[in-house]
């Protein structure tokens, strides 16, 4: 039996009811000597002698990934957690008799963010990107955009399903509104679950500005930024490619326009933003929403998050199964840090599914543009 698969960290991951969305974050941001990509040495494993070679290195491996990567690494009693794993696993032949362990020591973290995948829920999980939506012949959800009145543009960004087209779709709905002069913006994250973080980012960039715009902080306080300079998205210092080459995420061809290097530069620069929220707004949706915290002339409206502001890390196991491990947590640009906690809109505003129709009517959308009209940007 060949050994588990290395680590994978990937830009992005497809979302999926499962894990309401996830975002990956790049090994890169943290490749400084002690960052959190530097592994530590684990304990010992304590196996048991009717296990297989191959169910030991499994488990073991994946207690490896679990105790040094976890941002919750530092609240677990890991001698303990390992003796009671290998303990459930006590003769396991093959890799999936390792399963129950591995939930055991997931459980321990109590991160609702760090998931084990059985093969076949990986399988469902995280396919090959497609430009449709399988067997629909149905272009898959991209962001669209319209104006509210005469002089408020309103954005929707849906979840980051399947990558291609989504941040250039997005983008140019930005331009094609920009061209009616808005003196204020509405972005709708209701509909956001998660997904791809950068697509969103690279969509908002007109919006957001130049600088930091946030930042990922590990279990021991490395700190990987967000960071947006003339339509360059970067985390940690190293940007975000447009292009993503092939590998197991984005299937043989990659992924064409992940980001766009969107400098576009809006007729009425920084304008007011009202950012709409809801129980859906998840993972890289709430990560888009905190990229607004602490932005001048923003404001957010509607209901609570998630809850599930934190990134994983991405880790493909050689028998098909997915260990999805919460690595890190969103940190917005004064420097507030945010975990799997729910986060309050600025404004409480109660909507149902059948007030976000597209047209009139929606209770959020009618707060955000009272507070946007009232602006000096749209007063003057």
């Amino acid at each position: 039996m060949n050994g588990p698969r290395t680590r994978r960290l990937v830009l992005f991951t497809a979302s999926a009811a499962l894990a309401m969305g996830t975002v990956c974050v790049s090994s890169s941001a943290f490749a400084a000597p002690g960052a959190a990509g530097a592994l530590t040495a684990a304990p010992s494993p304590q196996p048991t002698s009717d296990m297989s070679a191959a169910a030991e290195l499994y488990l073991t491996h994946v207690l490896d990934l679990l105790q040094n990567n976890s941002m919750d690494k530092n609240k677990v009693d890991w001698p303990e957690v390992r003796r009671q794993a290998f303990a459930e696993a006590a003769g396991a032949k093959t890799t999936a008799d390792t399963y129950d362990a591995i939930d055991l020591a997931v459980k321990a973290l109590d991160n609702p963010h760090t998931v084990f995948m059985r093969p076949e829920q990986a399988a469902e999980f995280n396919p090959s990107p497609e430009v449709e939506a399988p067997g629909t012949g149905v272009p898959p959800p991209v962001p669209r955009g319209r104006l509210v009145g005469q002089e408020i543009g309103y954005v929707s960004l849906p979840t980051t399903d399947r990558i291609p087209g989504y941040a250039k779709a997005g983008a140019q709905a930005v331009r094609t509104l920009d061209a009616s002069r808005p003196c204020g913006w509405i972005v709708d994250l209701r509909a956001d679950s998660g997904g791809a973080i950068w697509p969103k980012l690279d969509v908002l960039a007109p919006l957001l500005g130049d600088g930091r715009l946030g930042a990922f902080v590990d279990a021991d306080g490395n700190q990987a930024a967000w960071a947006l300079n003339k339509g360059q998205l970067s985390l940690g210092g190293e940007v975000i490619p447009k292009d993503l080459p092939p590998n197991i995420e984005t299937g043989e061809n990659g992924v064409e326009d992940y980001v766009t290097h969107n400098a576009y530069v809006l007729k009425r620069p920084r304008p007011p933003v009202a950012v709409l929220t809801g129980p859906r707004t998840a993972s890289a949706g709430e990560a888009a929403l905190i990229a607004f915290r602490g932005r001048p002339e923003s404001r957010s409206f509607g209901l609570p998050t998630a809850g599930l502001a934190t990134g994983n890390a991405s880790y493909p196991l050689n028998d098909g199964a997915l260990l999805l491990v919460t690595s890190v947590a969103d940190m917005d640009r004064t420097g507030r840090r945010y975990v799997n906690t729910p986060i309050a809109p600025d404004v409480r505003v109660a909507f149902t599914d059948r007030d976000m129709r597209w047209g009139a009517g929606d209770p959020v959308i009618d707060a955000a543009r009272q507070w946007l009209e009232s602006r000096p940007a749209c007063t003057q």
